[in-house]
């Protein structure tokens, strides 16, 4: 029992040595980020048209549409500009899946 014991104790032990990391994230210094006109320059060359760039954890955020037409959100590295995430809008306004969101918690 003592041996289970000293096992588990150091298993713990060593997953809290192990940092958390939020993969969504980004990390690079500020000194090494891509400046805002790249990041569009960028998105132009994707084709895609930018309504709104922002920094949110570290990361470029870019909501726009593609060359399609279809509304997205991306995520990108600040110092690569390597697309971290991109998801896909349904088409439907942000502020009224907010509003079916609360109905469905108050309901």
């Amino acid at each position: 029992m003592n041996a289970l014991a000293a096992l588990l104790l150091a298993l713990s032990l060593g997953a809290a040595a192990v940092p958390a990391r939020a993969d969504a994230d980004c990390e690079a210094p500020v000194a090494r980020w891509q400046p805002r006109e790249a990041v569009l320059q960028h998105a132009a060359r994707q084709g895609w048209q930018v309504q709104r760039l922002k920094i949110d954890d570290g990361c470029y955020e870019i909501r726009g549409q593609d060359a399609q037409g279809r509304a997205f959100k991306a995520r990108l590295d600040p110092e690569t500009l390597r697309v971290l995430r991109l998801k896909w809008r349904d088409g439907e306004p942000e502020h009224e899946r907010r509003r079916e969101r609360r109905r469905g918690q108050t309901e």
